[in-house]
């Protein structure tokens, strides 16, 4: 009879185990997770063109292809060119993600306050 209270034990031994891994994983994630960003950088030819804030809904047609900003989040709904990747990448509107249109020149990146962008 004493082998039922071993198993119990290690039943308890294991949710534990897995509570364990579960709250330090979510620390993780949490601590290295990009924060939402401020704002959205658009450059043309490699030159900072403007910046459009995320907290305002906007929608800008630019060299043949239009961006959106809404609910804090930025994408490129139309764009005229052949593989339309960067109509696929959805959604962004973390620090330092981005949306790069090749074919129009065009580079889309997240940024917020006190970023840095090059130290020398």
């Amino acid at each position: 009879m004493r082998s039922a209270p071993h198993k119990l034990f290690r039943i308890w031994d294991v949710i534990v185990l897995v509570l364990i891994l579960l709250l330090v994983a979510l620390t993780i994630y949490f601590a290295v997770s990009p924060e939402k960003g401020d704002a959205a950088e658009i450059y043309l030819d490699g030159k900072k063109y403007m910046t459009l804030p995320l907290s305002k809904d906007t929608e800008i047609t630019l060299d043949h292809l239009t961006i959106v900003v809404s609910k804090g989040k930025v994408w490129v709904k139309d764009a005229d060119c052949p593989d339309k990747i960067c109509e696929k990448k959805g959604e962004i509107y973390k620090k330092g993600q981005s949306i790069v249109c090749l074919p129009n020149r065009i580079v889309i990146k997240i940024a917020g306050k006190g970023e840095v962008e090059a130290i020398t």
